[in-house]
């Protein structure tokens, strides 16, 4: 008996362990990538569209990059999406099955790398878009919004 409650505590406070985080991380991408507003990065299209001047033409770009982003990312989404529900699962029908846990966790792990790495260089193609004075501009609008959510906490 004791070594069951053992056992399932353990998994529990690795589960916690592991999750909080990722848990933080994920809620903290959907807020960001949402802005605040449910629309995702059009939303944030709109408001630059305004704030830094952007031709129809630049709009058009920008949102075709993003749609390929969208594409390009859609398998390691879906990848990350029931990712650590297999680490569980694993644990779960052998809690020896450290290497097999890990597997999960290491697939997991590049999967983000490759959606981060088409992240950046779509932000980059969108960032030529733009013209050097946009540029400055949206470093500018960035830095703003740093300093307040840096004063917000």
């Amino acid at each position: 008996m004791k070594r069951t409650t053992l056992t399932v505590t353990g998994i529990l406070a690795l589960v916690a362990l592991v999750a909080v985080p990722l848990v933080y991380a994920g809620q903290r991408h959907m807020h960001s990538m949402a802005g605040g507003m449910g629309m995702g990065p059009l939303a944030h299209l709109q408001k630059a569209q305004q704030e830094l001047g952007l031709s129809d033409q630049q709009v058009s770009e920008i949102k075709a990059i993003l749609a390929d982003l969208h594409t390009q990312n859609a398998a390691q989404r879906e990848q990350l999406h029931g990712g650590f529900q297999g680490v569980i699962n694993t644990l779960l029908k052998n809690p020896n099955d450290i290497a097999g846990a890990q597997a999960i966790i290491d697939q997991q792990a590049e999967a983000e790398r490759v959606l981060k790495t088409n992240l950046l260089t779509a932000a980059s193609k969108a960032l030529n878009v733009l013209t050097p004075e946009q540029r400055d501009k949206l470093g500018q609008l960035i830095a703003e919004h740093h300093g307040r959510m840096n004063r917000q906490f």
